[in-house]
């Protein structure tokens, strides 16, 4: 009887926990669907104040989302995933890639536009942490692949 009160009281428990697990998932899969397009980049890079800009491409690989920057000619390619933001109660999209040999994060903040496209802000800094003043950059998007 000892058992069943237990497991009585242990199933809304796990039951609770599946589905945040669902719903996180859910809510990843909406996100990762929001940001694949095409971008127009403005940047100031990390440890400095040299301005640059460019074009990303977010896409849908096989298991995970890809990022394509093209700045100055120079194409980097890396990964991007929704992750849980230290000391905060929401997801950041944060991409990874290497650049002239560093391996650089960016984390950002997703918000739509008045279009209901994805535009992105974000903090680019090194993994390392080696990055004394964060870069920026904000992702506008071009709406190229929706038309």
């Amino acid at each position: 009887m000892r058992s069943l009160v237990y497991f009585g009281l242990a199933l809304p428990v796990v039951t609770f926990a599946a589905c945040v697990a669902v719903a996180a998932d859910a809510s990843d899969d909406f996100y990762s669907q929001f940001v694949v397009g095409h971008y127009e980049l403005i940047g100031k890079r990390p440890d400095g104040t040299a301005t640059y800009q460019g074009q990303v491409s977010i896409f849908r690989g096989q298991k995970s989302l890809g990022v394509r920057r093209t700045i100055n000619g120079q194409v980097v390619e890396g990964s991007a995933a929704f992750e849980a933001a230290p000391r905060a109660e929401t997801r950041v999209l944060r991409m990874r890639f290497t650049d002239r040999g560093t391996s650089y994060e960016c984390t950002c903040l997703v918000q739509g536009d008045l279009d209901n496209y994805a535009r992105l802000t974000c903090h680019r800094y090194r993994q390392d942490g080696g990055t004394r003043q964060p870069g920026l950059e904000a992702l506008f998007p071009t709406g190229a692949d929706r038309w």
